[in-house]
């Protein structure tokens, strides 16, 4: 077997060693300074971290976005300290000042690692599992992105009990296992400890006999003892040669058996130590133990500095010659005969399907899959195949019924590089997406989250498939763009808003059922078509006015009433408009007198961005006007456009189980039923 990194031990021992001292002594410095923090990991993992970052990694802190680096993916968030003093020492840009201001206001260092925030974090981690599930990702992509890319790189991460206990870590490691990721490797802290107490008041789980269950080698280590990580590190990498049998081709996963808060003798091994502060006397007791000056913090002594200096320049220079790199798609803009495509009635999941084809054809970089839905979400690339165990070319991905850890795969897709991914679901089932969304707006990823079905109109189904208050839900996530587009038109429009914007995550509501052409409806009304250009702006910028009154000025009363709908009620609200106006000489108030109604529609497809473009909305809804918002779904999302004095006809209640046209009768979504409800809030009537 090859020895390559115990032949590293062997050589480096007491070097390493004496980094691992000074890692133990910073990371006990930096939360005893803030007096917040979690200690246990960060002692417990010192060996583990100084073995990986100063004789496995192969990564060059000078050129930290380098495609081609190995990916180290701190799954177990709350051990922030042990990263960051890691980091420190590599020499990425992170100062001994920032490890001063741990958790403090505006600092590199805050209590869960952030990615796009401080030099050499490669995803936000925190939210146990996810961490694992987002390695798992990268290591799609890396596999994908070999076939046509100079890469090779491994992804590791660190997870702890906890993250082996959240369930988005079984959806994740399964899928991993069924593909033969076998450059991801896993090393998991075995420290018997959470903070309730021991892990068996709670977890009991047989970790190897499920870890092989799913697919992975299981090797065993003790996280204290470099030659032991070595040796096991070594077969993890020599598991992965592309000369194995395919059905040997597994991930990794290293049970280290360790000891959480090492080197702090009142509390080491005990639950107290994974987050309570520890005292100067408990620190100052713990480096006289490990042999380090209990009168210094922050110190690193300078023959320390030149060693980790030295370590990293041989990991770095050993891969200078294969500085790689992955082209990004250009710029795009949908042709005439693609647009073609979007026109005529149809289902919005459709049309979605036929703007992932036409973007395809100049993004060959999206990929993606759905959660076992893709016939439905419509989410297949027909011109690509899909990936399986010991072929990554194609573009596709089987997600299985995993919502949970697609969302974090995808965005482990996202941070990788080289790849634009999306993920599909109904859209009821995105509350098992949510914490993977949550984090994709965190760290500004271009995920698209592709979400159908997305009212009512699933129909049969029933309550338990019918979205209601989703919308709404995903448009509190701070910095997720959410898109309910109206018809094909505003589904291109809705794509290319979602993938010319790299650095937001995009949520896309899509109908289950056909919805009109708009041009259509309007076309029927005498009324103008749309621009597609005016409709990307749209999606942009949160909506636009489709329909302008024509109702000519009268001596009577005359009343200015503006529509707003998203997605599948937009043709139902013009048609209620046309049934508004065509009545008009005909309606009275309560007091009898004559009144003529000026009706104008906006279609809305992002209320999120018009709610804070204020001209566009004091445009497309003027406060002049009697303002009312129609959406099948929780009313919440368009009350702050319509104001006090306005109404949403939405649902407040959970659905029913009917076909769509019977439920858009029972909820009063219907064309006649807007035009009525309308009139009763104005206090109008038709006079005999």
């Amino acid at each position: 077997m090859e020895s390559m990194f115990r032949s590293f031990v062997e050589k480096e021992l007491t070097s390493l060693e004496t980094i691992a001292k000074t890692v133990r002594g910073l990371c006990m410095d930096t939360v005893l300074q803030s007096n917040s923090g979690h200690i246990g990991l960060p002692l417990g993992g010192a060996e583990i971290m100084t073995l990986l970052y100063f004789g496995v990694l192969k990564h060059d802190p000078q050129n930290p976005k380098w495609i081609d680096r190995d990916r180290f993916i701190l799954s177990a968030g709350h051990g922030s300290a042990l990263l960051y003093t890691s980091l420190h020492l590599s020499g990425y840009d992170l100062s001994m000042d920032e490890l001063k201001r741990f958790r403090q206001l505006g600092s590199k260092t805050p209590g869960h690692p952030e990615y796009g925030h401080t030099s050499g974090v490669e995803c936000t981690t925190g939210p146990l599992g996810q961490g694992i599930a987002m390695a798992v990702g990268m290591a799609l992509a890396e596999a994908h992105l070999r076939n046509s890319a100079p890469v090779g790189h491994f992804t590791y991460a660190l997870v702890g009990d906890g993250c082996l206990m959240e369930g988005v870590s079984y959806e994740a490691m399964s899928l991993a296992g069924h593909l033969g990721l076998n450059r991801l490797i896993a090393l998991y802290d075995d420290n018997s400890i959470t903070i309730d107490g021991k892990t068996d008041i709670a977890f009991s789980d047989k970790v190897t006999e499920r870890c092989k269950a799913s697919g992975w080698n299981v090797l065993h280590a003790d996280g204290h003892d470099f030659l032991s990580l070595a040796r096991a590190l070594d077969e993890a990498h020599q598991l992965a040669a592309p000369d194995n049998k395919l059905e040997s081709q597994r991930p990794t996963i290293i049970i280290c058996k360790t000891i959480a808060g090492k080197g702090l003798s009142r509390w080491q091994g005990q639950p107290k130590v994974h987050g309570n502060p520890h005292t100067a006397d408990d620190v100052a007791d713990a480096k006289r133990s490990i042999g380090l000056d209990p009168n210094q913090s922050f110190y690193v002594p300078n023959e320390v500095t030149a060693t980790c200096q030295r370590l990293v320049k041989e990991r770095a220079r050993a891969n200078t010659a294969r500085k790689s790199s992955v082209s990004e798609a250009p710029s795009f803009q949908f042709s005439p005969t693609q647009l073609a495509t979007a026109k005529g009635a149809g289902a919005t999941r459709a049309f979605s399907g036929a703007a992932l084809k036409a973007l395809f054809e100049t993004h060959p970089n999206l990929m993606g899959g759905s959660a076992d839905l893709a016939g439905s979400n419509n989410t297949t690339l027909a011109q690509s195949g899909f990936i399986s165990r010991g072929n990554f070319s194609g573009n596709n991905i089987h997600f299985g019924v995993r919502e949970h850890a697609m969302a974090a795969i995808s965005n482990g897709l996202a941070l990788h590089g080289g790849i634009r991914p999306y993920c599909a679901t109904f859209a009821v089932f995105s509350d098992y997406m949510r914490p993977a969304i949550r984090l994709a707006a965190i760290m500004k990823l271009g995920t698209v989250f592709i979400l159908t079905h997305d009212s009512y109109a699933v129909g049969e189904d029933g309550p338990t498939h019918q979205p209601i208050e989703h919308a709404a839900a995903l448009r509190a996530i701070p910095g997720l763009r959410v898109l309910r587009p109206a018809d094909g038109l505003e589904t291109f429009a809705a794509w290319q808003a979602a993938i010319t914007n790299t650095d937001q995550p995009t949520a896309l509501l899509l109908t289950r059922q056909k919805v009109d052409d708009i041009d259509d409806v309007l076309k029927q009304q005498d009324r103008p078509p749309r621009s597609y250009n005016d409709i990307y702006r749209a999606a942009q910028d949160g909506g636009m006015i489709i329909r302008e009154s024509t109702v000519a000025s009268s001596s009577q009363k005359l009343m200015k009433v503006t529509l707003l709908a998203s997605g599948s009620e937009v043709a139902d609200t013009l048609k209620a408009a046309a049934i508004l106006e065509s009545t008009t000489h005909r309606l009275q108030d309560t007091a009898g007198n004559p009144v003529t109604l000026a009706v104008r529609v906006s279609s809305v497809m992002g209320i999120k961005e018009l709610l804070r473009n204020l001209p566009l909305l004091n445009a497309i809804a003027p406060q002049t006007d009697s303002l009312f918002a129609v959406e099948a779904g929780s009313p919440d999302s368009f009350a702050a456009a319509v104001g006090r004095s306005g109404h949403v006809f939405g649902i407040d209640r959970f659905g029913e189980s009917a076909p769509a046209e019977v439920l858009k009768a029972y909820f009063k979504l219907t064309p006649e039923d807007i035009a009525a409800r309308v009139m009763e809030k104005l206090q109008l009537s038709k006079n005999s």
